[in-house]
């Protein structure tokens, strides 16, 4: 249902593209890309917001964090955006030893939308004083920008999946499914620990989602010290209109002189809470007072009371596979959604195209609020 723009809007909610877009909707020069429309599961409502980025015309969304949203200007420098106090901060540019070995030109006409794959705000009392931390390029590296500094993490062999703050600490879960805790607040960055895991088996209930027809995301939340999440996403790779996961070979048969559209889709969730004494990720079968944001946002687990119109035990994400969004010009954006782990099963949240630009994101305020 849509309506006119919100005069009073309560976190958490998705932000979503115009309801009327521009008719190309990939050129960024088009004036209409300031307007933005909000799904809000409290009223149960989608509005359409005009001019929320005024003054910044092709910007793109690389992440939200604490109720602010990052995004990439046209020439590809960090912008910081609170929507409800229409507050605005300028960052320096990436360095350009982050984009070796591409120029400044090429970065921002061909990798600006997919180079940062999260990014993410320590608050701080004044806003001036934030600190943005962000995992980007190929290799999944990650750098936070300080005082008007860019600084990178020194371990050149670690790649990373998802990065959170909690505690004044930056939580950093790397492709092997340990957790580093780093003190970036000091002079320089100084990694406090490393928790090497291992996993509980749960080899029956994630079979299924196993083998080439799927991929997998993983995911860090930390609602503090004491309970630390990891999160495994399967994304069906080539999904058809009756649901079901593909090989890529059947796009195409003989009879066929185009290839079906079969976009990525979401199929299944499986949580695991660490138990920091033995270092080992345990499954968790249910989150009966929560409720998880996943996605371009940072990762956050809400209690379920204060998340009005969000059902409990639940995971809310949006699409993240930035690179093929931009490879793919019949789909992306597209894979949103909830799902319930007491069902078991991804549900849609409102009709949607296999193309939506820019795309979802969730917006939802730290447990540990600014």
């Amino acid at each position: 249902m849509a309506s006119s723009s919100p005069t009073f809007l309560s976190l958490p909610y998705a932000l979503l593209p115009s309801i009327q877009p521009p008719h190309d909707i990939d050129d960024d020069d088009d004036p209409s890309t300031v307007n933005r429309s909000i799904l809000s599961l409290s009223e149960k409502k989608r509005y359409e917001w005009k001019n929320m980025l005024q003054g910044h015309v092709g910007t793109w969304c690389v992440g939200s964090s604490n109720g602010w949203i990052v995004f990439l200007d046209q020439k590809g420098v960090p912008i910081l955006l609170h929507p409800l106090s229409s507050t605005s901060i300028n960052l320096p540019p990436l360095p350009r030893a982050f984009l070796q070995p591409v120029s400044y030109s090429y970065f921002a006409e061909h990798l600006r939308k997919s180079f940062i794959t999260k990014a993410i705000l320590m608050c701080s009392s004044s806003p001036s004083s934030y600190i943005l931390a962000i995992i980007f390029g190929t290799d999944y590296k990650i750098a936070y920008c300080k005082s008007a500094t860019w600084v990178k993490l020194p371990d050149e062999k670690q790649s990373y999946c998802d990065i959170v703050f909690r505690d004044n600490y930056l939580y950093a879960l790397t492709q092997r499914g340990n957790v580093e805790v780093w003190n970036i607040c000091g002079k320089s960055p100084k990694r406090m620990f490393l928790v090497t895991t291992t996993m509980e088996s749960n080899y029956e209930e994630e079979q299924p989602y196993l083998g080439d027809k799927f991929s997998r995301n993983l995911y860090l939340v930390a609602s503090s010290a004491e309970e630390i999440f990891l999160v495994m996403r399967f994304i069906g790779n080539f999904v058809n209109d009756d649901g079901l996961v593909v090989e890529e070979g059947d796009l195409l048969s003989d009879e066929d002189t185009q290839p079906l559209i079969c976009p990525y889709r979401t199929k299944y969730f499986t949580v695991y809470k660490l138990d920091i004494a033995i270092k080992k990720w345990k499954k968790v079968r249910s989150l009966p007072d929560k409720v998880l944001f996943l996605g371009a946002n940072e990762s956050v687990s809400m209690d379920a009371k204060a998340c009005l119109g969000f059902e409990a035990n639940s995971i809310y994400f949006s699409d993240d596979r930035w690179e093929e969004m931009t490879l793919d010009y019949m789909y992306g954006g597209h894979d949103w959604g909830v799902f319930n782990l007491q069902e078991k099963c991804v549900k849609s949240l409102m009709p949607c195209p296999n193309r939506m630009v820019p795309p979802p994101i969730w917006v939802v305020s730290s447990p540990s609020k600014c």
